[in-house]
């Protein structure tokens, strides 16, 4: 089954329907490479879960390169939370599932719908809607989605999240990739679940043209590139890097949720590049 048909398409917009729409939905597709992304996805689905995120950057010839990676054998044995920063997008979670399900097969990552369209990891996937701004209402599917975070904790289960709900993108103020301001509402329910907390940073990101892309025309046309950066991330490895345990004391240590905030966020940015790295062959035992 593809992760995104003409027909769709015709759904989203009536330009896309009759003859020459769905012509032009077929352009469309090949054009930002959706239909790579679908042969991509029916050539691995008979696969779940970790497998499948082993599955799909075997097919693609992706490695990663895993800094500090010793410390997945101090893992909190309940529950816990990974924070991460989201540089690269759909691939951010790929990996984060390949490496903490392997240990942790019921472990879970929050992510957008769009992501969650894919069924063979959906044993692995939360699904929410990204509010976008602080001070918009979250649709039905988010607080649904919140709902299963909160009961996969309690659950004694781990959670992956992307505190700033979008990807990363391109700051010409700051003169660097990095996420948006990490969202108040994810920052509360973070707090809430009062559990052990395991920064995770990607070092690496997208191509020079997805931000541009970003700066020029604004996330809608940026959004159209990520496809083709989920299929060529193949030139050289990934880097990402595992921070040490947030324990409650140091959480407990922060006053307010804008402490809290910025002791997380600088958990993950403020995270070096680490000395030594394991390589995803090494790490799956190859």
């Amino acid at each position: 089954m593809p992760l995104l048909t003409t027909e769709e398409l015709s759904q989203m917009s009536p330009l896309f329907r009759g003859r020459g729409g769905q012509w032009l939905a077929g352009k469309l597709m090949q054009l930002v490479r959706v239909d790579e992304l679908n042969a991509l996805y029916d050539r691995n689905a008979m696969h779940r879960g970790a497998d499948f995120a082993t599955a799909v950057l075997d097919d693609r010839q992706i490695d990663y390169l895993l800094g500090n990676a010793e410390l997945l054998d101090k893992l909190p044995q309940g529950p816990f939370i990974t924070i991460s920063n989201h540089p690269c997008g759909h691939i951010d979670g790929i990996m984060l599932i390949e490496i903490f399900a392997r240990i942790r097969p019921g472990f879970k990552v929050m992510v957008n719908k769009i992501l969650g369209r894919v069924k063979a990891m959906e044993d692995n996937f939360i699904t929410v809607i990204p509010t976008g701004r602080k001070r918009d209402v979250p649709q039905k599917e988010s607080l649904l989605g919140v709902k299963a975070a909160i009961s996969q904790v309690r659950s004694g289960e781990p959670v992956g999240f992307f505190p700033s709900g979008a990807v990363s993108d391109l700051s010409l103020r700051d003169r660097c990739v990095r996420d948006r301001e990490w969202q108040e509402a994810m920052m509360k329910l973070i707090r809430k679940l009062r559990v052990p907390i395991v920064p995770v940073r990607f070092f690496d990101g997208n191509s020079r043209l997805y931000y541009l892309l970003g700066l020029l025309f604004g996330s809608g046309i940026r959004l159209l590139r990520l496809p083709a950066e989920v299929l060529d991330k193949r030139e050289k490895p990934l880097r990402l890097g595992i921070g040490p345990v947030i324990d409650l004391e140091a959480q407990d240590a922060c006053t307010d949720l804008e402490s809290y905030a910025k002791m997380l966020r600088d958990s993950v940015y403020g995270m070096p590049l680490p000395e030594t790295f394991l390589s995803r062959g090494e790490l799956l035992g190859r």
